[in-house]
């Protein structure tokens, strides 16, 4: 069995280079896997409306329906940038969208996150709420993703750099699941990709961060023979 778990690539409306990049990794190395977990933010912005998808967000959207097609298993988990992707985008993809997820990979009782939760605070309750979530649906599409790009402008850090502090904060919050029960913790978000082993009774346990896709290039490689990898795609000017 090989899955591949990558994040935080922030497509957006304008660069195509960034989208063609993740394109030709999905088609090299996601088309090589049995199962694809996509950790959330892979679009700058994204409102699943019904019936409806960005125009320039087709292409990477058929990549992911071209996946599910040749019969792998895609999981699609919501970032901070992704809003109700919806019963359409499921139905038309095949792919298995939600907040969080469990799984088991060969035997370990696996959970998966974004990791936005760590810092969830009031402005972001605000933004999933259901009040919130009417008026996205009543905004045309054009108009409500101007004003996601004009938000983003004061609210949204993209280019991450290297914080312990945060890279603490995301370990603290993986020991507490992995004192839930869980075998292995994987998350997105920090940017800062991360593998760390914790002794228990029933063996090692695992936590890891895929970082960021976009700027450091890094991804996660899981393999029944091999176990865990973090592994960098290959990297040309697609900032």
């Amino acid at each position: 069995m090989k899955i591949i778990f990558f994040s935080d690539t922030h497509l957006t409306r304008n660069n195509e280079a960034r989208t063609q990049y993740v394109r030709n990794f999905i088609h090299t190395v996601c088309r090589r896997a049995d199962s694809v977990v996509i950790l959330g933010d892979l679009f700058e912005f994204y409102h699943g409306y019904h019936g409806y998808i960005f125009p320039w967000f087709e292409d990477i959207i058929n990549d992911m329906r071209m996946l599910t097609q040749s019969g792998k298993s895609v999981y699609f988990l919501e970032g901070n940038h992704e809003y109700h992707m919806g019963e359409f985008f499921v139905s038309h993809t095949g792919v298995r969208a939600g907040r969080d997820l469990t799984i088991d990979i060969d035997g370990k009782r696996t959970f998966l996150s974004h990791g936005d939760e760590i810092f969830r605070n009031c402005l972001v309750e605000w933004l999933r709420s259901p009040f919130m979530r009417r008026l996205m649906d009543y905004c045309k599409p054009t108009l409500l993703w101007n004003l996601a790009m004009f938000g983003g402008v004061f609210l949204s850090d993209k280019r991450k750099h290297y914080n312990e502090k945060v890279k603490n904060q995301f370990r603290e919050f993986a020991v507490k699941k992995l004192d839930e029960g869980y075998d292995i913790v994987i998350l997105g978000h920090s940017h800062m990709a991360d593998m760390v082993e914790y002794p228990s009774e029933q063996g090692k346990k695992l936590y890891v961060n895929t970082g960021d896709f976009i700027q450091y290039a890094s991804y996660l490689e899981y393999t029944s023979d091999g176990g865990f990898a973090i592994k960098y795609y290959e990297k040309d000017g697609i900032l």
